[in-house]
């Protein structure tokens, strides 16, 4: 691993110098000022290839601890602490854990046993293994009221294997996130719908009802680390699936989405928008939920250069059959995303705006996976969107691009005569 420190990098760890304390061996930190200076630590370091964010402040956080206690807060001794605690936490050997969550599907759902996901299959059962149950019920009453786990309520398990606990949920929030998705899309679980007067409530059907949380297999305990939860208990009646599903579909579906996955060469942008489409359909604040559907339209609509948003729209707007309206409305809702992100204004249509963003978005995704032109590349997929769609100007546009064919063509021709010559 390539660990480079930045032009400023002495002057930050110069001033971190100043901030330790010794306590009969023991070093003492100001809370406050290390946390300003070890954001400018961070600042000036890049690592090739890239790690992850939990890993790198892990790291810094233990460098910064030799260097006080060496009395030597020099960039190179820095590096070669970062260095050595990299080069111990990637040596560790993976760990087998259990991640867990709930599904707000009642057993009358039926919903197939697995789902396929990113990263394999996550599975759907009524009740936990026997060994992650014992596991909760040795539990003392706050830890496993934390996990507010629900009794009629379908779980999600899956095993995951990482180094740390971190990591391992980190994976599993990837996976099962992206199943709720898949899971909603599969059943039409987002659009326009009536919230029967409910103010903060998710817009989406099927909804992570606890957070998800780990059970080490090894030493049979709870992680440490465990995600959030947004889960309208309070509604709960209202927000629980109670109506079959169609298994059989959901599977199909599943294995469609993980197979065209493989083909296409942008997978994480499309994962990137199954998981913001999921998100935003869990959130309680519809603000929020507008946000993240909007991100994901960008994230498999808009160019890596910065370019203006009306092309991000073009885009997007150009797969519906009446795609000036569809224009209008895309326009319409990224100017209450930007009202929302520039000015911080509420409005009434901020939950019209994320509802039908969240049929767009879905509409991209199926498009971006499923076209009938069998697009695998992205850059390929942009460039039949930016196109017009304006038949008399794609007339033209032919009509110059073979005119221009056949010049290059005559071009060629020449210099390889003169080349002969």
């Amino acid at each position: 691993m390539q660990i480079h420190g930045k032009s400023h990098l002495a002057e930050a760890l110069q001033a971190l110098s100043r901030i330790p304390t010794d306590h009969d061996g023991r070093v003492g930190w100001d809370s406050a000022k290390l946390e300003h200076g070890s954001f400018e630590v961070l600042y000036n370091l890049t690592f090739d290839p890239p790690i992850d964010d939990f890993e790198k402040d892990a790291a810094i956080w233990s460098a910064l601890n030799e260097c006080a206690r060496a009395n030597d807060f020099t960039p190179r001794f820095f590096i070669l602490k970062l260095r050595t605690f990299l080069d111990g936490l990637f040596s560790n050997k993976s760990r087998s854990f259990m991640a867990v969550t709930q599904v707000n599907a009642q057993a009358a759902a039926r919903l197939p046993n697995k789902i396929m996901s990113v990263d394999g299959s996550v599975e759907i059962r009524a009740r936990l293994p026997p060994s992650s149950l014992r596991v909760i019920q040795k539990l003392d009453g706050f830890d496993r009221q934390r996990l507010n786990l629900h009794d009629d309520f379908a779980y999600l398990v899956m095993k995951v294997k990482s180094r740390n606990d971190c990591g391992a949920l980190n994976a599993a929030y990837r996976s099962m996130k992206y199943s709720l998705g898949i899971l909603n899309m599969a059943t039409s679980g987002y659009g326009v719908s009536k919230r029967f007067g409910f103010p903060n409530a998710p817009i989406g059907t099927f909804l992570s009802a606890s957070p998800i949380f780990l059970i080490d297999t090894a030493s049979r305990k709870l992680g440490t680390w465990q995600s959030e939860s947004y889960y309208p208990t309070t509604w709960k009646r209202n927000f629980s699936v109670w109506q079959r599903q169609d298994a059989p579909h959901i599977t199909k579906f599943a294995k469609n989405v993980a197979s065209d996955l493989a083909r296409i060469d942008f997978k994480e942008k499309l994962v990137r928008a199954v998981l913001l489409f999921q998100e935003g359909l869990e959130t309680s604040h519809v603000e929020v939920a507008l946000l993240k559907f909007w991100t994901a339209i960008e994230v498999l609509c808009a160019r890596e250069e910065r370019e203006p948003a009306q092309r991000v729209v073009e885009r997007a707007s150009s797969i519906f059959d009446n795609f000036p309206h569809a224009a209008m409305r895309l326009n319409f809702i990224q100017d209450y995303r930007n009202r929302v992100v520039h000015r911080g204004e509420a409005s009434d249509h901020a939950l019209l705006c994320a509802q039908y963003g969240s049929l767009y978005l879905a509409a991209l995704i199926r498009f971006f996976l499923w076209n009938i032109y069998k697009f695998r590349k992205r850059d390929q997929i942009l460039d039949f969107l930016s196109l017009p769609l304006d038949m008399q100007r794609l007339k033209n546009n032919i009509d110059l691009n073979r005119t221009r064919l056949k010049a290059a063509r005559r071009m060629a021709a020449r210099e390889a005569e003169t080349r002969n010559n």
